[in-house]
């Protein structure tokens, strides 16, 4: 199956409204406590995704690239003390299952939806270091879904920091693979 027969915008559509069910039922979910509604929804994203993608393969390595680093993001935004995230299984000090699911939707995303800010250095960076506070705070101040541990300035810019330079370094990575991927030299 692919989405040769869908226009592109139509095929973007789906993909930022998936995302964005992925988001809210993950925060919502955390904030209430639970962590695995979070997990079903982009599970279920996640096999539309591949399944009716035109880069599936292309998809599948991002993955494999953003999920471990998203891991490492979240943990270390954890591990600063700057955040605390509600429903931490399966073990508090270390990025929870329900981040994991939005760490899944999103990368998802990135060769979509995000396509006209991944493909480029600067935008991607200004994307993390500035897209990363947002999203976090609106998980904070709306959902419950976490809580600022520190000054909340400092928080802030942490948090812009480790997006913008995990966000690049996925970037540079998942280039990197393509590049080798293909033949050519890194």
């Amino acid at each position: 199956m692919s989405t040769a027969k869908l226009p592109a915008w139509v095929w973007t559509v789906l993909n930022v409204v998936g995302f964005q069910a992925v988001w809210l039922v993950s925060v919502i979910g955390a904030g209430r406590g639970t962590w695995w509604p979070g997990l079903l929804v982009a599970g279920l994203f996640a096999s539309l995704t591949l399944a009716f993608s035109p880069e599936r393969q292309r998809d599948l390595r991002t993955l494999g690239i953003a999920l471990p680093v998203g891991f490492a993001m979240d943990t270390i935004l954890v591990q600063s003390q700057c955040l605390q995230f509600a429903s931490p299984y399966p073990l508090p000090g270390l990025a929870p299952a329900w981040i994991m699911a939005l760490w899944l939707g999103f990368a998802l995303t990135l060769n979509h939806s995000l396509r006209s800010i991944y493909t480029k250095a600067l935008p991607t960076f200004l994307f993390g270091l500035l897209g990363g506070p947002v999203a976090y705070g609106i998980a904070t101040m709306r959902f419950g879904a976490m809580s600022v541990q520190s000054d909340i300035l400092q928080c802030a810019i942490w948090i812009g920091l480790v997006w913008g330079l995990g966000l690049s370094a996925i970037r540079w990575l998942d280039l990197r693979s393509t590049t080798t991927e293909k033949g050519q030299p890194a």
